[in-house]
């Protein structure tokens, strides 16, 4: 269970949402800032220090999103924010204020809100808690919201229905299944329109040597993140789920801004100084991770039994970016992304990092409301399997306690460590 101190926060935010929503935003607001303040001043001794410095960067999206009106960009989790970083705009995605929320306990006022507003009980839980923080007022209209239609079906709906309740502009990004160089040119083409609306709403205008060195940041950022991945693919790290979705973030809303460049350079030095050595049975992560789980978490924080080496919504593309055309790059990444096209692309990206970082076995987490994810998990699991990799397919909720399982969800992970562990 969650601490008394979170339960007390979940409970006074719950009571203010509906009739003091501005109320509630404090209350949230101010808890942000105390993390940020604790993750830069008086980190865990336990957590890497790159992922403490992650989190204090990422809670201070939170309060701004939290903070005045037109402060921030909403944004769905795919679209390439560098024309953001290079106007100093911050990006907030709803995946980051979900994880935020279920781990204040304050998830499900947010949920009820959406759903009393019509939204189904089997939408995404992540895009449902969005919906409920417009609807309830807590969350204050952003200056705009951009988005994708890469990946998720929920975002033709969600930004398009958020926008309007907040009354603010809309620009969406129409991603081609097929990569080829007319996609990448349309694609481009329409991201340049979105600079010019994003110039249009600010009334700041675009540098392109701004633009420029935030995707030459991007470049440095990934970089350190594949060095990060070859040192990762013979050391064992003392980690938390936690840690896993905090580079999410960075490599996606985060990605151009000089806190992910850090963060990865911090993330490659601090695993690159541990000894080499394997502990336990490595896992690869397939989707969002349920970290506010405690039964899960006492399973996979910090065990020598046990770790995720890897996830792969933050290892979806790895073509670095070339400066000299932003708009084509940035356009490649969302047209290369394994999250693009079929879903024997995304199982192949999986694969392809069980083989690099000597993986044991593979869960292949189905979110609720994913259809995307639920709807591979057998294509994952055969392909998977065929190559000797064990595949747990796991159902639960990434941000909705509502919506898990507690003792199904451990008794199978459990048995599948098990099954790991009997293998020669």
């Amino acid at each position: 269970m969650a601490s008394k101190l979170v339960q007390s926060l979940g409970a006074a935010v719950a009571a203010q949402v509906p009739e003091h929503p501005e109320r509630a935003r404090a209350l949230l607001r101010t808890a942000y800032r105390l993390v940020g303040f604790q993750m830069r001043h008086l980190p865990p001794k336990t957590v890497p220090g790159a992922r403490c410095y992650m989190q204090g960067a990422t809670a201070r999206s939170m309060v701004c999103a939290l903070d005045k009106p037109g402060q921030a960009a909403c944004v769905s989790i795919f679209l390439p924010c560098e024309i953001l970083h290079a106007l100093g705009i911050p990006p907030v995605l709803p995946e980051g204020l979900s994880c935020y929320l279920v781990s204040t306990a304050a998830e499900r006022p947010f949920i009820a809100a959406a759903e009393d507003h019509g939204v189904p009980e089997s939408y995404c839980s992540y895009h449902k808690i969005l919906l409920g923080l417009a609807e309830s007022g807590v969350m204050p209209p952003p200056r705009f919201v951009l988005s994708t239609s890469l990946a998720c079906d929920a975002n033709q709906l969600s930004f398009r229905r958020a926008a309007q309740r907040w009354g603010v502009p809309h620009f969406t990004v129409d991603v081609p299944w097929e990569d080829s160089p007319q996609a990448v040119a349309y694609v481009a083409q329409q991201l340049r329109q979105m600079a010019a609306f994003v110039a249009e709403h600010t009334g700041r205008a675009l540098s392109e040597e701004a633009l420029r060195q935030a995707l030459e940041r991007s470049g440095r950022t990934l970089a350190h993140y594949r060095r990060y991945l070859e040192e990762r693919a013979v050391r064992h790290v003392s980690d938390e789920m936690t840690s896993e979705m905090l580079s999410v973030f960075a490599l996606h809303s985060m990605l151009g801004s000089p806190e992910a460049e850090e963060y990865a350079r911090r993330l490659a030095d601090q695993v690159a100084a541990l000894p080499r050595a394997f502990r336990g049975k490595r896992l690869v992560w397939a989707h969002t991770l349920p970290h506010w789980q405690d039964a899960l978490r006492e399973i996979l924080n910090f065990s020598d039994r046990v770790e995720i080496v890897a996830c792969d919504m933050a290892c979806d593309f790895w073509e670095a970016p070339d400066p000299a055309h932003p708009y084509e790059s940035m356009a490649r990444r969302l047209l290369g992304s394994c999250f693009n096209g079929g879903a024997r692309r995304r199982v192949e990206r999986v694969l392809e990092l069980a083989r690099h970082l000597h993986a044991d076995g593979v869960v292949w987490f189905c979110h609720w409301g994913c259809k995307q994810t639920s709807g591979a998990s057998q294509l994952a699991r055969q392909t998977l399997e065929a190559a000797g990799f064990p595949t747990l397919v796991l159902d639960g909720d990434g941000c909705d306690a509502g919506n898990a399982n507690d003792g199904q969800m451990v008794t199978r992970l459990q048995a599948f460590l098990e099954q790991l562990e009997g293998r020669a």
